[in-house]
């Protein structure tokens, strides 16, 4: 225990681990640093300068690799500057050398290299000081690829990395026949990026297999391990679905955080199917089967056992009839007929309450029926006569104000006779 306790001391105080290229700061140990006869610095820690909230953004630190005197950090774009703490061990023994309290200034696309020294204090001189520098550089904003990519439950082909996610936007992705989900995992390089996912339509797959092993170069996502701590980009995860025995293709929109470039990462993913003697897989168990669960049928369109529409159902044929129901229920018999893939499961003795359910809607509807038709009936035979009265009155107005003008015509042809009379009556008494 002691020597292993003793070795754990060892790899925090030199900062270095088994896994490099992490995010690395060296722990205060007062034993090991005497012994290696330097002071050594510890407790590096980059961060944003505080909003008006007093908070602040953690920036990552990495050790270069094969120097490990030498850090080196990436502000994002929208990140002005940022101040530097650190701490040298032995405590009481080594201080820090040339730390600015104030902040560091950064312009877009640009790089600054802040030295430090852990020195001895003046009382210390058994100790030698130890020069450090860390390398801060500031992202354009113009920067479209991401920092990791992966897909859960699967491998890709080529194995993407830091290194050739800028130049290679196309990838391969195998997912396992036990994933139900394609998760894609992604660290943006710079959290003003956007970014957006969108798949195309389902086909099926043919000539392909299961691969049971892993080749050289093709990295499996789910060994790698969990990052700890507080980080500067977190891990995201946009998400589709995939049946088995299919391929779709996905594909990443990534936009600048200055927003005036986007560029796409497309993933052709396949989903391996299950063998013709077990077609259909059973997403509960993981697992393909020839024969589904109750309350589930195998879909031939989908390859998979899916669940029947009614949820009492036990056995159904393509989901929608029941022929068998769980216990406790029963298919619904008797009054009116069903028709063929509506059969219905019914809690156990209540069939003949349904029938007599279903003869009173009968009786409802029919009589329904009737009074329909006859209130229609009387509806239009109304409409029809008062279409005939107005027919009529419309005719009979005509002819009487005809009858009417004539016989005033009749009047006056008569006032006219008789006026002529008189005037000859007149003329006559004259002479």
């Amino acid at each position: 225990i002691a020597a292993a306790l003793a070795s754990a001391v060892l790899i925090l105080t030199t900062g270095q681990s088994e896994s490099g290229g992490d995010a690395s700061t060296p722990r205060d140990n007062v034993v090991v640093s005497r012994a290696l006869g330097k002071c050594h610095l510890a407790n590096l820690f980059l961060h944003t300068m505080a909003n008006a909230d007093g908070l602040a953004q953690p920036i990552d630190v990495r050790q270069v690799p094969g120097m490990p005197l030498m850090f080196e950090a990436v502000l994002d774009y929208n990140m002005a500057g940022f101040a530097i703490e650190a701490t040298a061990v032995p405590k009481g023994s080594c201080e820090v050398g040339r730390m600015s309290t104030s902040a560091y200034m950064v312009d877009p696309g640009s790089s600054f290299v802040v030295p430090l020294d852990a020195q001895p204090l003046i009382a210390q001189s058994d100790l030698s000081p130890q020069a450090y520098s860390v390398n801060v550089s500031r992202l354009s904003g113009l920067e479209t690829q991401l920092q990791s990519l992966k897909v859960r439950g699967a491998y890709l082909v080529p194995a993407p990395s830091a290194s050739n996610l800028q130049t290679i936007k196309t990838y391969r992705v195998n997912l396992n026949l036990e994933e139900d989900f394609v998760r894609i995992d992604f660290q943006k390089l710079d959290n003003g990026q956007i970014v957006t996912m969108s798949a195309g339509l389902e086909s099926a797959v043919s000539g392909f297999s299961r691969r049971l092993n892993f080749e050289d170069g093709i990295s499996d996502s789910s060994q790698d391990a969990p990052p700890i701590g507080e980080m500067q980009h977190d891990m995201s995860t946009l998400m589709t679905t995939l049946d088995a025995g299919f391929e779709r293709r996905v594909d990443l929109s990534v936009k600048s955080a200055d927003g005036s470039r986007i560029d796409k990462y497309f993933l052709s993913v396949r989903r391996p199917a299950c063998p013709e003697e077990k077609r259909f897989f059973d997403g509960d168990t993981k697992l393909c089967t020839d024969t589904c669960n109750e309350g589930f049928y195998g879909s031939t369109v989908t390859g998979r056992c899916a669940r029947c529409l009614d949820p009492n159902c036990a056995v159904c044929e393509l989901g929608e009839g029941c022929t068998l129901c769980l216990d406790g229920y029963e298919l619904q018999t008797g009054g009116r007929p069903l028709a063929s893939g509506t059969s219905k499961c019914r809690p156990t003795g209540t069939g003949s309450s349904m029938n007599a359910l279903n003869e009173i809607e009968d009786g409802v509807m029919s009589y329904e029926r009737k009074h329909k038709v006859v209130v229609m009936g009387a509806l239009s035979a109304f409409v029809v006569a008062i279409c005939a009265c107005c027919a009529f009155l419309y005719c009979t107005s005509d002819s009487f104000w005809d009858s009417i003008r004539q016989r005033r015509r009749y009047i006056g042809d008569d006032d006219e006779d008789e006026m002529s009379q008189f005037g000859y009556h007149a003329e006559s008494y004259r002479g």
